[in-house]
């Protein structure tokens, strides 16, 4: 089980990543809902495995970002 939670924080940092750069070279906006669902999604991962890690400072963050991604998304309708 511990490998699980390890990829899903490899996955997701690699996700955060991978939309940071995207938006910072100027491929894709914040505004665009495939930013948006790409934090959503890896910041989801990132909390999985700071539950199991018991990293709650690192939860809490990574919550935060999940929501407001979710917002977005949300407020796009």
């Amino acid at each position: 089980m511990d490998i699980l939670f390890q990829a899903c924080g490899w996955i997701g940092a690699a996700g955060l990543l991978v939309a940071f750069y995207l938006n910072s070279t100027g491929k894709i906006t914040a505004s665009d809902k495939s930013y948006q669902v790409a934090n959503l999604v890896s910041a989801v991962l990132l909390t999985l495995n700071a539950f199991h890690l018991g990293s709650y400072p690192f939860i809490i963050i990574n919550v935060f970002w999940a929501g407001v991604a979710l917002l977005s998304l949300v407020k796009r309708r």
